[in-house]
């Protein structure tokens, strides 16, 4: 009896902290943190997980990525010193309101001692985060590309329904 307590105790802790948001949800969300999130780019996304930071926008500062926290440290644009680098992920959390839209914002270690802070799907789009997964335009993009080489005998019919089996999750 003993050891089902302690069973069911464990896996309320994992149902009420193992939460995970998905992009397609997002309008329906409630506020809160969260540890993954499915994005619209496909893949899930981790807290302990390290993404790859992109290129900012013309100006050289990210629009979507910042540093500081407003109070003790004041928020600052990021510069392009920062491209290429990996961050960890240490939180996940869904952020905004109904008037004005929900948001997925991560924290994640950046380097030394400082944090970032991510609007996630605004960085993902501009090319600032360089996601894992596939929107699905570039899903077809290159599957369209894929049965071009298959029909100018560039590759294989197995290679093209490979790269069919690989792009298929990301179509809907």
């Amino acid at each position: 009896m003993k050891y089902f307590g302690i069973f069911a105790l464990s896996l309320l802790f994992n149902m009420a902290f193992s939460q995970e948001i998905r992009f397609v949800d997002l309008a329906s969300s409630k506020k809160g943190k969260y540890t993954s999130y499915l994005a619209s780019d496909g893949h899930v996304y981790k807290t302990g997980e390290r993404i790859k930071i992109g290129m900012p926008g013309a100006n050289h500062t990210f629009d979507f990525i910042t540093e500081g926290d407003g109070t003790l440290i004041p928020v600052t644009h990021l510069t392009s010193d920062i491209s290429g680098q990996e961050s960890e992920i240490l939180t996940i959390r869904v952020t905004g309101s109904k008037r004005t839209g929900y948001q997925v914002v991560m924290r994640t270690r950046g380097a030394g001692f400082s944090q970032y802070t991510i609007q996630f799907e605004n960085a993902l789009e501009a090319g600032e985060i360089k996601g894992f997964g596939m929107t699905e335009t570039q899903a077809l993009e290159t599957l369209k590309k894929a049965k071009d080489k298959l029909d100018l005998g560039l590759i294989s019919a197995d290679e093209y329904e490979n790269i069919k089996e690989n792009v298929r999750q990301y179509i809907k």
